[in-house]
């Protein structure tokens, strides 16, 4: 359950972020530039070192690569370590803009509830694949499991007002990953199993989009007249879950002991 909860917050994680940005990049100030920078110099120069020192307390078996080598990179270290931070802080004012409602004229409430909506909207089908998989092991949840991770798109649609078009759109990509999916892991169980079910997401993934566009241009080309599978705005919309997804599945710990993947549950 927690790795399928995991993977679908990072499924959501993209558009948060993109929508956060948008608002939070609509009026820029130097003000906000100089403070994310203030923020983070401190975080890269203090917190960051401080925490790996801890770590290093933690793990004293644990040997630094450079101790004995080549000596380390300062500058590149700071500089890598401030990029990071920046984009921590950064990302955190996406996200706290988003929340905030700043730049809109809904208030906080409404915009933190539009928040937890948008994650809980883009979640919902990650998670459901997810469980799904987690569950092939075990022969009488198999088939319900999957019923369930294959009609998500629809209940989706039925839960967060989803037109016919996007549920289908949704529904067809994500039954090839679901059962693809199944088999896969029927074969090659594994604490590497999560990360071939990443590369899978993000093949079917590419496959479909370029085929949606494909058959747009040619039905443009030949002045058909039907509706587009996909406008630009939907397609990144898209691109964005998919990619979302496929993180998710590779940030994701694997939830079962090496060697016990569908016998012995972990902490996870």
């Amino acid at each position: 359950m927690a790795a399928s909860l995991w993977v679908a917050i990072c499924g959501a994680a993209p558009e948060f972020i993109w929508q956060g940005l948008r608002i939070a990049l609509a009026h820029p100030s130097w003000t906000e530039f100089f403070s994310a920078l203030l923020i983070g110099l401190i975080l890269a120069f203090f917190v960051e070192p401080a925490m790996e020192r801890i770590r290093d307390q933690l793990r004293p078996a644990r040997h630094h690569e450079g101790g004995d080598g080549e000596p380390r990179k300062v500058v590149f270290t700071a500089s890598l370590s401030l990029a990071f931070a920046l984009a921590s802080v950064c990302l955190h004012d996406a996200i706290t803009a988003f929340v905030s409602g700043r730049g809109s004229d809904v208030g906080a409430n409404s915009a933190l509830a539009a928040g937890i909506m948008l994650v809980t909207e883009w979640a919902f089908v990650p998670f459901a694949v997810t469980l799904a998989w987690l569950c092939v092991w075990q022969r009488w949840l198999r088939v319900p499991m999957g019923v369930i991770g294959a009609a998500s798109p629809w209940l989706a649609g039925l839960l967060f007002d989803w037109s016919t078009h996007d549920v289908i759109t949704t529904a067809i990509p994500c039954a090839v990953i679901l059962c693809l999916g199944y088999r896969m892991l029927l074969r090659k169980p594994g604490e590497h199993a999560f990360a071939r079910c990443a590369r899978l997401v993000a093949l079917v993934a590419a496959i479909w989009l370029a085929i949606a566009l494909l058959l747009d241009a040619v039905f443009t080309l030949s002045h058909a007249d039907h509706r587009e599978i996909y406008d630009a705005p939907e397609f990144w919309t898209d691109v964005r879950f998919y990619v979302g997804w496929a993180l998710g599945l590779m940030l994701a710990p694997w939830p079962y002991h090496r060697g016990a993947a569908a016998v012995r549950p972990s902490k996870y």
